[in-house]
């Protein structure tokens, strides 16, 4: 299982499973791997929370601590691409506001 790892000079990084990364990459159009530069992130910014928005809707996010019924407590969680998608989202802003850039 491959990891893509996302990652600014002093803003941090954000780690992902392959599979993951290349859904969230496919939906920005962004190459396997690349960079993006501060002035392409506010576009990007704006596309990831509108498909954050799009997926939010599509699969609501169940919380294992709003499971009430035990039946319910067997059901398999499923974490959502809103969900994987917000800490590079958070790395988008923090790397814009520095000017820097991200790489993967």
């Amino acid at each position: 299982m491959s990891l893509i790892r996302f990652q600014s000079p002093t803003q941090g990084s954000v780690i992902m499973f392959g599979q993951d990364a290349q859904q969230l990459l496919a939906a920005l159009n962004l190459p396997a791997s690349g960079e993006i530069a501060a002035a392409q992130m506010p576009d990007l910014i704006t596309r990831l929370e509108q498909i954050i928005a799009i997926d939010k809707v599509a699969n609501p996010i169940v919380w294992p601590e709003d499971l009430d019924a035990e039946s319910d407590m067997n059901a398999p969680i499923e974490i959502q691409l809103a969900q994987r998608a917000a800490p590079v989202l958070q790395l988008l802003k923090r790397s814009l506001s520095a000017n820097e850039t991200i790489t993967w």
